[in-house]
């Protein structure tokens, strides 16, 4: 029989950000392990724990269990002060989670929130932390949780682990590297590409910035971009797929450039498979997009054998096989040419090389590190 793991999360579900899709997949590969519950905060006015409509957002593995959990906490429901009232709620909620889920001694938990790892770390639960990102108050929250006995933390970079302030040597065992992964079973293996395609599939805003796409756009009008380049973008939110659909018709650039609005994700695999080059792209003004990103978009990219193109930033630095990434300066119109251009001329990685980056390899990390 196998053992329960509850990944309790303050995330909202269903949504079309990329990080409740990351929970989703690692939850899905991690049944083959354990009998997984999902449980998270009713606290958006579309937030739902009904699989019919979840199965609208997400592929969700039938032995899954789903539990929404009521959210009395004014996050959500007020529009000001969002940020103080997301920290507050959230706490209060952890605080009440834990009291209600955590009294079985035998059960591992697993989060991506820090209130509830701290809850449940200081009842001495077996529980496991994956850090996504830093602030002040996650680093007091880690620093303090990392001292009981059965609290661990997965970091999804190698920066994140060396800025977080925990002691390495100290805590060795109890802390580990995992980036993200692929769920290779998204792709067919004998899929056409359009030589020339670059695509980007993403959010078109991060962080309440947009990502800059009216300058990629734009270089598709300069005198050193061969002809035959097409640019693809997939996301969302649609005003700001509207707007770009307006500068690009501005600029005359119908024949190159494409935007479509947020499609489901089979779509855009089968989009993405049909491409040869994958942008990868981050927020500048943000440490965290700077720093600490580890991109599902990539790990979808290179298993789908498109070569990849990023900003020269740290995190995409220490991405697996950052080696083969083409990089160029932000904003950098010769420079993103000449990415493209290289990027043109290499050859994917070999899928054979790319199990280690699989959600199915890191359901197995993951379970040998919670064991």
């Amino acid at each position: 029989m196998k053992t329960n793991l509850k990944y309790v999360t303050y995330q909202s579900f269903p949504s079309e950000k990329a990080n409740t899709i990351q929970t989703i997949d690692n939850v899905n590969y991690l049944t083959k392990y354990f009998q997984v519950e999902l449980i998270f905060p009713l606290r958006e006015k579309n937030s739902s724990d009904d699989m019919n409509i979840l199965k609208n957002y997400y592929q969700i593995d039938q032995n899954v269990k789903v539990r929404g959990v009521l959210h009395n906490y004014p996050f959500g429901k007020i529009k000001i002060f969002q940020n103080l009232l997301f920290i507050i709620s959230q706490l209060l909620w952890s605080k009440k989670i834990v009291k209600k889920i955590g009294s079985k001694n035998k059960d591992y938990f697993f989060t991506r929130s820090d209130w509830v790892f701290y809850f449940l770390a200081r009842k001495n639960k077996k529980v496991v932390f994956e850090c996504h990102q830093l602030s002040k108050t996650r680093k007091f929250v880690m620093k303090k949780s990392i001292e009981y006995d059965h609290s661990k933390i997965i970091f999804l970079n190698n920066l994140l682990k060396a800025d977080s302030g925990i002691d390495s040597k100290k805590f060795e065992d109890k802390l580990i590297v995992l980036h993200n992964g692929v769920d290779s079973n998204l792709f067919k293996s004998d899929t056409a590409k359009d030589k020339k395609r670059v695509i980007f599939i993403g959010n078109l805003k991060r962080f309440g910035e947009n990502r800059n796409l009216d300058f990629y756009i734009s270089t598709f009008k300069n005198k050193n971009m061969p002809i035959d380049f097409k640019f693809t973008i997939i996301g969302t939110p649609r005003a700001e797929v509207d707007r770009l659909n307006k500068y690009i018709k501005k600029t005359g650039l119908e024949k190159n450039v494409e935007v479509k609005h947020w499609v489901k994700r089979q779509e855009a695999i089968e989009a993405l498979n049909k491409s040869s080059i994958g942008l990868l792209i981050n927020t500048k003004n943000n440490e965290h997009s700077v720093k600490y990103t580890s991109p599902l978009k990539y790990f979808e990219y290179i298993y789908g054998k498109l070569k990849v193109v990023a900003t020269n930033y740290p995190a995409h630095n220490d991405l697996p096989f950052s080696n083969k990434i083409c990089f160029f300066e932000n904003e950098n119109v010769e420079s993103f040419i000449s990415s493209l251009k290289k990027a043109d001329q290499e050859d994917p990685l070999n899928p054979e090389e790319l199990e280690s980056v699989t959600l199915r390899k890191r359901a197995e990390e993951i379970f040998r590190f919670i064991l």
